[in-house]
């Protein structure tokens, strides 16, 4: 059993308490119980441990709810079968028929909050052409709304033609070296753009007759890149920041991009010759560190028409030869329209993937590892 006595204990947030061990915390004692005028066999239940960036980044600290009124109502109600609480209102990420419109995904570390705390956000591209940001709640999930003291869900772009048909493939990265996360979209006819720096503040454009200070076109309209149907950012052996692409080709041919920035694609490398595999059967690409290798290097997610799901550990040194399975074939995954990873919480690595599926649900599989999938988190139910 691991305890702590109350002087080690400090607030950490609104309903929050943080405590840490010398030693660090044995496996198992999230979920237990938190304790007060404990002597030894019995105490007051005060709280329960973990939670809070789902149990803490470190070994050696871990964190409790703190039990308030409304924990003491809806006790009182179980045990004495009382009509539950009605909610006032809607709250969260909406519904399985709003989510259904999200086509495509980008994640980074996008609003000011995020950059300090590291941790995820999201940019959503909907069937209307709306650019949304949600800023990470360093949980597995998002902000929505305004609450006070919170981040804000914010628009980037209102409904428009141009991103609605023409915005093809959309990716972030830290492709001009600002430390600060950057939107990269391939558009249909092989135009590639940079919007510089995203975050609450940014206005994207809604016609082609805009072009913001924060624009680059990286490639113009006309070029081999509209034969580009899957683009993964992330760090493959190029340099500290995410600014490295592995593409999937319309031919099967899958290439790696190192440095990219302002300027254009550099180092291109060959990984594999146009093949009817990749061309037929390669329904997904995404980045991700999921190894939790020190070296930076990202390791690429793939989701096969089947619903396989395999994962290629360290692209930078291994190309696409180290391959491991996540799921045999499977009609599940199919249904899996969007998918990003990201680091949504738990620990510094982008090893936590976001998932939209057929029917509008939305899933988070927090610290999935190299060879297995995490913990699903569910942000959105079915409709």
């Amino acid at each position: 059993m691991s305890s702590c006595s109350a002087s080690t204990a400090r607030p950490r947030a609104a309903g929050v308490a943080e405590f840490r061990a010398p030693t660090g915390f044995a496996p198992g004692v999230s979920g237990g119980p938190f304790l007060r005028n404990f002597d030894g066999k019995r105490g007051d239940v005060i709280g329960v441990i973990g939670g809070y960036k789902t149990g803490g980044k470190f070994d050696n600290v871990s964190y409790s709810s703190q039990f308030d009124a409304d924990v003491v109502r809806l006790y009182n109600q179980a045990v004495n079968d009382y009509t539950p609480d009605k909610p006032s209102q809607i709250r969260g990420m909406g519904d399985a028929g709003l989510w259904r419109h999200a086509t495509a995904a980008a994640t980074g570390q996008f609003h000011t909050s995020s950059q300090k705390t590291q941790d995820g956000g999201l940019v959503v591209k909907w069937s209307d052409g709306e650019m949304t940001l949600y800023p990470g709640d360093q949980s597995q999930g998002f902000y929505t709304g305004c609450a006070q003291g919170q981040p804000c869900e914010t628009r980037l772009a209102k409904p428009n033609k141009m991103w609605a048909d023409y915005a093809e493939v959309i990716t972030a990265g830290d492709y001009t070296g600002s430390n600060a996360y950057d939107l990269m979209v391939k558009w249909i006819d092989g135009e590639v753009t940079i919007y510089k720096d995203i975050d609450e503040h940014t206005q994207l454009p809604t016609s082609t007759s805009e072009h913001p200070a924060n624009e680059i076109t990286v490639v113009k309209a006309g070029s081999t890149w509209k034969y580009a149907k899957g683009i993964a950012t992330g760090k493959y052996g190029g340099n500290k920041w995410a600014d490295d692409l592995v593409v999937r080709w319309v031919g099967g041919e899958v290439t790696k991009h190192t440095n990219v920035d302002g300027g254009g694609f550099h180092a291109e490398r060959q990984l594999l010759a146009p093949n009817a595999l990749w061309k037929q059967h390669a329904s997904v690409i995404a980045g991700g560190d999921f190894d939790g290798s020190t070296n930076s290097d990202f390791d690429l997610f793939v989701r096969w028409s089947d619903g396989e799901l395999t994962i290629y550990e360290d692209v930078g040194a291994h190309g696409l030869g180290k391959e491991n399975q996540l799921k045999g074939p499977n009609g599940t995954w199919k249904h899996a329209r969007v998918i990003a990873p990201g680091e949504f919480g738990g620990n510094l690595w982008e090893d936590d993937v976001f998932v939209r599926w057929s029917d509008g649900e939305v899933s988070v599989y927090g610290n999935t590892q190299a060879d297995a999938l995490g913990r699903e988190y569910q942000l959105v139910p079915p409709g």
